[in-house]
């Protein structure tokens, strides 16, 4: 199996540094029209950010009017480009959209979105988490149709998004399989290391994903709340979580939270988990760093990954998490039998999670639709659906066991990321001015890169 990987980016994920790059190419013949999106990649109580691609270049507007918003319309202009990112602001508290994206007087694309419940709100929050629905369009097609049939107030991915991140071709396929659902859903992302494969990868990863954080700084990173629930994005892939920007900002991010008005549930979202029992099995580095200790001293209640392709919900250092890698990719084997998990099956599947002030419930189900399980907690509880058991944690110790190789499959994987030996792929001058300048790539030359041995 062969994985092209790059040291740069190793470094740079690491550094966690990314930014929204829109490239302007000619107009081509006819009028611009839609190629991805609209769809939108945040969302807070007072504003939404709304992304979509044209198939040349041009100006834009969107239109924003709410239901309960005393019918006030609202326009957002762009100047002329090919990838488009308007941030639509002065929005009303749990309002629902409607938005229309046009290019001259042409109406190109619309949608919907329901903005963040305001400060103090005890409204329930309904979302939806799935992930690692590259590879496969059918079998992603069948998870989103799913979850079309589950209202939810946004979805979250857990990474792995297409095969290869540095495909044009890939990314046009994700967003042709999720054009239904990311047109009424926003949608929150965690990098995956399928996203971070070269520079090309982690650019395109940029393009179409990445956010700055409040400070105006974009990173691989990044905390938000809805209504009662923070949310804590990570890149899991980061080389540095024993002392490096990520592990400082989260630490941070963790005691800013341990004080915050209303807040009732933190849910931390990252690629590959501290826990699995899937082949990938545990995230040994992140175990080695301290950071289930860390997010368990902060009480976090729900961690959500992906990474191995299984339904997996389990315990572990008092936090509850659930491995979702069920959304289109090659299934994966159970191979553990690890004393965290409490329920496992290798199937395509989506998770329900709704959140209210006393409680957090799960549903998952399978892309047909049909029921894996039904579970819940409340703070400080165990799962509701599971019998009593004598309790364990999984330390070091439990993590340090030898890994379980990974199912066969014809799909390159990027597991072990950015190392010696990469193939990387020349980027045409435009595109590689472009990406230096998000990644830090020149600065990264000045000061030299680590060693091959450093990397591994």
């Amino acid at each position: 199996m062969t994985t092209r990987r790059s040291p740069k980016l190793r470094h740079l994920a690491g550094a966690g540094a990314i930014a929204v790059v829109a490239w302007s190419r000619p107009s081509s013949a006819g009028d611009p029209s839609i190629q991805k999106g609209p769809y939108v990649v945040d969302i807070s109580d007072s504003a939404a950010d709304i992304r979509f691609e044209l198939s040349s270049s041009a100006p834009a507007k969107v239109e924003v009017s709410g239901d309960g918003d005393s019918g006030a319309r609202r326009s957002f202009d762009a100047p002329i480009a090919v990838l488009h990112s308007i941030h639509a602001t002065g929005l009303a508290p749990a309002t629902r959209y409607a938005y229309d994206v046009r290019v001259g007087a042409v109406v190109v694309g619309a949608g919907h979105f329901a903005t963040a419940p305001g400060a103090g709100s005890t409204a329930p929050v309904t979302f939806l988490a799935y992930g690692d629905d590259r590879s496969d369009p059918e079998a992603h097609g069948a998870v989103v149709r799913a979850m079309l049939q589950v209202p939810s107030d946004f979805v979250v991915n857990t990474g792995d998004m297409v095969q290869d991140a540095a495909s044009a071709a890939d990314w046009q396929s994700f967003f042709d399989v999720e054009a239904p659902l990311l047109r009424e859903r926003p949608i929150l992302v965690t990098v995956g290391n399928h996203e971070l494969f070269d520079d090309r990868a982690g650019a395109n990863f940029a393009r179409y994903f990445g956010v700055a954080d409040d400070l105006g700084t974009p990173r691989l990173y990044r905390t938000l709340r809805f209504g009662n629930v923070r949310f804590f994005l990570l890149n899991a892939m980061d080389a540095t979580w024993g002392s490096g920007d990520e592990r400082s900002w989260l630490e941070r991010e963790l005691a800013r939270a341990d004080g915050e008005p209303g807040l009732v549930w933190r849910v931390v979202v990252l690629h590959h988990g501290p826990w699995s029992v899937g082949p990938h099995g545990p995230n040994v580095a992140l175990i080695q760093a301290g950071v289930p200790a860390l997010l368990a001293a902060h009480h976090v209640d729900l961690l959500l990954c992906g990474h191995d392709h299984i339904y997996d919900r389990g315990e572990a250092d008092s936090i509850k998490y659930i491995v979702t890698g069920g959304g289109g990719a090659p299934l994966y084997e159970v191979r553990r039998a690890d004393v965290t998990a409490r329920k496992a099956e290798a199937t395509y599947h989506f998770v329900e999670i709704t959140a209210t002030g006393d409680a957090v419930r799960t549903v998952a189900r399978r892309a047909d639709g049909s029921l894996i399980e039904r579970c819940g907690f409340s703070r400080g509880g165990d799962w509701d659906c599971d019998p009593a058991i004598a309790p364990q944690a999984a330390g070091p110790a439990a993590a340090a066991a030898a890994p379980v190789s990974p199912a066969p499959s014809s799909a390159r994987c990027g597991c072990h990321l950015l190392g010696a030996g990469a193939e990387t792929r020349p980027l045409p001058p435009f595109e590689l001015m472009a990406t230096a300048a998000a990644w830090g790539i020149a600065a990264l030359r000045r000061r030299g890169l680590p060693s091959a041995a450093q990397r591994r």
